[in-house]
């Protein structure tokens, strides 16, 4: 699995700058549920605040996906920012967080590896419904789905099927 490492301690005033290319070997540490392929450059800006430390992230590229409608390949632009804060305490399994962006490490942490969160970042970012515009799936799947949905309807037997046969046989 790819790492992303982040470390937690020198950083320098203003921020210290990481670029990382996200791509194939990337993905390989994930399940390919979501994304198929990448292409993608990811920009973080480490900078220490006080006694904590943000985060900038910007990635930009493409992600290939599968279309829920065709199944073939489709993608879409990956262009998001996102700021990230890492908090320390000593006990982080005992605090309480809902906040996704919001990462508490154990105090003493020297780095944090990215991975995870960027590859959750990218598939978040990605709409719930991956279909191509209209008129843009493979015709030859579609054609294929319409014969299928065809064959369901006509075989479809809903409460009201029994219905219409005793309707049938009693006006003859």
């Amino acid at each position: 699995m790819s790492e992303i490492i982040i470390p937690l301690h020198g950083l320098t005033k203003g921020g210290q700058e990481f670029d990382y290319v996200l791509d194939d070997s990337f993905l390989d540490g994930f399940s390919h549920d979501v994304v198929e392929s990448l292409e993608c450059g990811a920009h973080l800006v480490a900078e220490q605040r006080g006694g904590w430390i943000e985060i900038r992230c910007r990635l930009r590229g493409k992600a290939r996906v599968v279309c829920d409608r065709c199944l073939e390949d489709l993608f879409f632009p990956v262009d998001l920012d996102q700021t990230l804060t890492v908090r320390f305490d000593a006990e982080p399994e005992d605090v309480v967080n809902d906040d996704d962006n919001i990462i508490i490490l154990r105090e003493g942490t020297s780095e944090i590896d990215l991975a995870q969160t960027l590859y959750d970042l990218i598939c978040v970012s990605l709409p719930m419904t991956k279909v191509h515009p209209e008129g843009e799936c493979n015709p030859e799947a579609i054609a294929r789905l319409s014969k299928e949905e065809e064959l369901l309807k006509a075989s479809v037997n809903t409460p009201f099927s029994g219905l219409k046969e005793m309707l049938k046989q009693k006006k003859n």
